[in-house]
């Protein structure tokens, strides 16, 4: 008894999903968009329904297309010839569209590069400066790193870490692929490093080392620059987020 009271319910819920299914398709075609067109809307749609894109924007973005779709009609346009298959409309309507934003320079990219600049100088300054101060030994002992060493290598990293989410980043569109994009950074790592170890090269006189406390002052200085940015500038990532 208990299967044959199961099956009906199941086939029930079974009838009543397809008939919401079939007034979800009916919906498309009481428009005034062709069949193709309709059904194109019906299955972008249902896709849309599996994001977690707001309810209002789905609505919006939904009103949007068969808008454009019914004026689009009368010059013999298709949803496939106007945003292609429906999973890469929905990646373009969720994730928004692709842009041709420089990966070098754009909005807010100068205080980003002193900003993060400044987290390099403050980390290496604080640092050698704490650990000089309760090692002072290894200032003698060990090759300590000079001010122009730190100051190049964060002026290096301040210059390359806000191109490397850029240049990974799906809504800007990029000239190359992401194997020559990977080999970018890495040869932005190299030189990096190149430079770090070229400018702890350079004599004393030019790269001289700083005492404890100057190095730590240095350190708290920057940490009120990079706070005065952040409040200031749209600064991506980084302390005080």
């Amino acid at each position: 008894m208990s299967d044959n009271k199961q099956t009906p319910r199941n086939a029930g819920v079974r009838q009543d999903r397809n008939s919401v299914a079939v007034n979800e398709r009916a919906a498309f075609d009481n428009v005034g968009l062709t069949k193709r067109n309709a059904d194109y809307m019906f299955r972008f749609n249902k896709a849309l329904d599996k994001t977690k894109l707001s309810p209002e924007k789905k609505a919006s973005a939904v009103q949007d297309m068969v808008t454009e779709l019914v004026e689009g009609q009368k010059a013999g346009k298709t949803a496939k010839n106007l945003y292609g298959d429906v999973d890469a409309r929905v990646k373009a309507v969720v994730d928004g569209p692709v842009s041709a934003t420089a990966v070098i320079g754009g909005p807010n990219y100068w205080p980003n590069m002193i900003y993060n600049a400044l987290t390099f100088f403050m980390i290496f300054n604080l640092m050698f400066g704490i650990m000089y101060l309760f090692s002072p030994k290894l200032m003698t002992s060990s090759q300590p790193v000079g001010i122009t060493a730190i100051t190049v290598s964060a002026v290096v990293a301040g210059f390359i870490l806000p191109i490397m989410p850029r240049l990974f980043d799906p809504k800007i569109k990029h000239k190359y692929n992401g194997w020559i994009r990977a080999l970018f950074v890495l040869l932005g790592f190299i030189v990096w490093m190149i430079l770090f170890y070229a400018a702890q090269l350079l004599p004393g006189v030019i790269n001289p080392v700083l005492m404890p406390w100057p190095s730590i002052i240095l350190g708290v200085v920057s940490i009120a620059l990079m706070y005065w940015l952040r409040r200031t500038y749209k600064i991506r990532g980084g302390f005080f987020g």
